[in-house]
């Protein structure tokens, strides 16, 4: 069912709601920035290693710790919770894991102090856990996004990959 057909068949409060969250949750990236993602994760899957574990830190990286690498999204999103995106960090561990709870005591300590610096600067962050079927990299990664905190009072979506309006 198309979204435009879902919301005109929405005819309780519960119903709308529902629609909402579904908005919301899909089209993170523009339709030529989802087509350029799913080109890019083709060819990734040739590899045997993680893209993180044999990630080049060229011009994305932003900043180094002992433990992590905060780098910038290649395919960073455009939209997230229904506002702008100005800015999307990935916060990387140096050594592979699929989960925060893999990691020693000062690694999780340096791993708060990093996101409890983002959020200070207005970022906000999110992760995936391990068994997550919407997680396209296994390696243990997690989302700074800088929000324009600008509620888009319009969002359609037509049809996969998304072409998206937004006013």
């Amino acid at each position: 069912m198309k979204v435009l057909e879902a919301v005109s068949c929405a005819t309780n409060y519960s119903q709308r709601i529902y629609i909402s969250y579904i908005l919301s949750s899909m089209a993170t990236r523009s339709r030529k920035e989802e087509k350029q993602y799913t080109q890019h994760r083709k060819k990734e899957h040739y590899h045997k290693e993680c893209i993180f574990c044999r990630l080049d830190t060229g011009s994305e990286l932003v900043r180094e710790t002992k433990s992590y690498r905060i780098i910038k999204n290649l395919f960073g999103y455009s939209l997230w919770d229904g506002q702008g995106v100005t800015d999307h960090l990935l916060i990387v561990p140096k050594k592979h894991t699929d989960t925060l709870s893999a990691l020693t005591r000062d690694e999780t300590i340096e791993f708060m102090d990093i996101v409890s610096s983002y959020e200070l600067q207005g970022y906000d962050y999110f992760g995936r856990a391990p068994l997550s079927n919407r997680k396209t990299v296994v390696h243990q990664h997690t989302h700074l996004v800088k929000l324009d905190r600008l509620s888009k009072k319009f969002l359609l979506y037509t049809k996969k990959p998304h072409i998206r309006i937004t006013k």
